[in-house]
């Protein structure tokens, strides 16, 4: 049994942050799965890298250039048809695990970030396009991104809530998924078991902007990445716990067989080369929770990552950390403000690179 199939054994799903047509057609991405992986994220940068390494998307963006199409509209075409096509490979991982994993996420146009009704409309399109039942709709959880959630969820459509730094904005985002999913089930358009939802929770980044607004050696460098995640896991818990009984707002889903919307962790590449390169991915392992891990650190977790129940530990001391941080005189909440903020305006960003990619693309191609 290989690292990644001991962590889904503790209860951990570990997803391919990556996404190629060459992956897909050439077998890669069935041989990740054999070795253990049950599903894939995707973002703009992961298809601007895609499109720019290779030749393989000329075909279709020549074809889908045609009829006058602008960049997005391009771009959208050629995402619709990978994900689709990494959705029929997963989809004997979703049937096998009862339609708890084996999912392909895609991400709504960051640009709509701060457009709820923008978002859902999207969203829809999306959905509908790609016609796959173990596919997920990225949207970000801003205070925007919070009701389109709701409202997606309520439609029965699967939704990856994606930026989420903070504990406030987890619940938020848990909150939404309940509040729809209860909605949905009154509403007899499904069962509420076919709905499924992850909350994509960023951890190195949290680590990066801490290291930075603290001194050189000072005890808490490092920490609260991990601790923010335990605190978020923690949360998880008093929510979805089915040990709860009556006691929690999920419960009288749970007696339908709905599915608790699990933690994702997301950002769990190691930026500080000072680190050990499976920091987060082993200190994150734990029931009822996700991965999602670009190649270069699941080489590494493959190769010498420790698979346990990390996860489940600490969680007094995780307290106590984000304390001494406060004590230390930095606001966790405005570093994580901050960070929704950016992460906002670099998905925009890599959004517009993505777009400029595929115009440089087609006049190389002289469509």
């Amino acid at each position: 049994m290989n690292n990644i199939q001991k962590a889904l054994k503790n209860g951990q799903s570990i997803w391919l942050d990556s996404i190629s047509r060459d992956m897909i057609r050439s077998g890669e991405l069935q041989s990740f799965i054999d070795q253990g992986i049950t599903g894939v994220t995707s973002n703009p940068s992961i298809f601007d890298k895609a499109i720019a390494d290779s030749d393989t998307y000329d075909e279709a963006l020549r074809e889908y250039a045609k009829d006058g199409a602008d960049q997005q509209t391009i771009f959208e075409r050629l995402a619709v048809d990978d994900i689709r096509d990494a959705a029929d490979i997963l989809r004997p991982v979703y049937d096998k695990a009862g339609r708890k994993d084996g999912f392909v996420s895609i991400e709504v146009s960051p640009t709509r970030a701060s457009d709820t009704d923008g978002t859902v409309t999207e969203a829809r399109r999306l959905w509908e396009a790609i016609d796959r039942p173990n596919v997920m709709i990225k949207v970000p959880g801003t205070p925007e991104g919070i009701p389109a959630i709701k409202t997606l969820i309520s439609e029965g459509i699967n939704v990856n809530v994606t930026l989420l730094f903070s504990i406030d904005a987890y619940t938020a985002a848990a909150n939404a998924y309940i509040e729809g999913l209860s909605e949905f089930a009154s509403s007899a358009r499904g069962i509420p078991s076919t709905v499924a939802s992850v909350a994509s929770f960023f951890v190195s980044r949290v680590d990066t902007s801490v290291d930075n607004a603290l001194p050189e050696g000072h005890e808490l460098r490092g920490k609260i990445g991990i601790a923010n995640a335990k605190l978020a896991y923690a949360k998880f818990g008093e929510l979805f716990d089915r040990k709860l009984g009556g006691g929690g707002s999920f419960f009288p889903l749970h007696t339908t067989g709905a599915q608790v919307q699990r933690p994702l962790w997301a950002s769990t590449s190691v930026k500080n080369p000072d680190y050990p390169d499976t920091l987060y991915v082993d200190g994150l392992m734990g029931p009822d929770t996700v991965d999602t891990i670009p190649e270069a650190a699941l080489e590494a977790y493959s190769d010498h990552g420790n698979p346990g129940t990390g996860l489940l530990d600490g969680l007094d001391e995780a307290r106590q950390q984000v304390a001494a941080l406060a004590d230390a005189g930095v606001s966790l909440g405005d570093i994580t403000d901050d960070l929704l903020d950016a992460g906002v305006a670099a998905f925009a960003d890599s959004y517009e690179s993505l777009l400029g990619r595929i115009e440089e693309k087609l006049q190389k191609l002289s469509v």
